[in-house]
């Protein structure tokens, strides 16, 4: 396979801004993600082809901690369509129209780079199953080990998580939050996610402690 000496223009136009910045500058690192991103392209729907499909191909995943919006249709200029959870609100959570160039201005944001091929209706019930119905697509699908590559205590002053039989403690100096369940298995997949894209887990923790 011969190195990648530059990123693709419609391949870059999808990396948000700050995320972009990091790949150009590991270009070696980052060469098979690029290259997904190129297949997934070439893949994605254009807008309405999805209309009548019973689950919609999640194409691009973009991510903020608690934030997930999923991508099944694109124009190749700059409207896309998907799903969005904003900030973990499951109940305002909706399908809607996103503009791509609104994606990538956030710095925040990241488009995932070890996102597995799947429907949007199976990532959403991967990461509440108690919410999203199980769609068809889905048998058996694993949850994601909390135990590897996390380790079972953390701490990265001021914040913190400590794993226990019944839960996962997070702390931010004397404030402590308990998870279990669901908000459990959501917590360590967002910082599962986080560490395989090269970012720091420390800011997620801290949406759970508001200013």
């Amino acid at each position: 396979m011969q190195p990648l000496k530059k990123i693709p223009a419609a391949v870059a136009a999808l990396i948000p801004c700050d995320q972009l910045k990091i790949t150009r500058a590991n270009l070696m690192e980052f060469s098979d993600a690029i290259e997904q991103l190129e297949t997934s392209l070439q893949k994605c729907p254009n807008i309405g082809e999805t209309d009548r499909l019973k689950e919609h191909p999640a194409i691009f995943h973009y991510f903020y901690g608690s934030t997930d919006i999923y991508i099944c249709e694109y124009d190749r200029k700059d409207l896309m369509f998907g799903y969005a959870i904003l900030g973990g609100d499951l109940r305002n959570s909706e399908w809607g129209y996103f503009k791509l160039s609104d994606l990538t201005s956030i710095r925040q944001y990241n488009i995932d780079y070890h996102f597995n091929e799947q429907s949007i209706e199976a990532a959403l019930y991967a990461s509440y199953p108690s919410h999203f119905k199980k769609p068809q697509s889905c048998k058996d699908l694993p949850y994601i080990n909390k135990n590897e590559p996390l380790p079972e205590v953390y701490r990265d002053f001021p914040y913190r998580y400590t794993k226990t039989k019944f839960g996962t403690i997070l702390g931010k100096n004397n404030d402590e939050v308990f998870l279990q369940g669901d908000a459990e298995t959501r917590f360590f997949t967002v910082c599962n996610r986080l560490k395989q894209n090269g970012l720091d887990i420390t800011r997620y923790i801290q949406e759970y402690f508001p200013i």
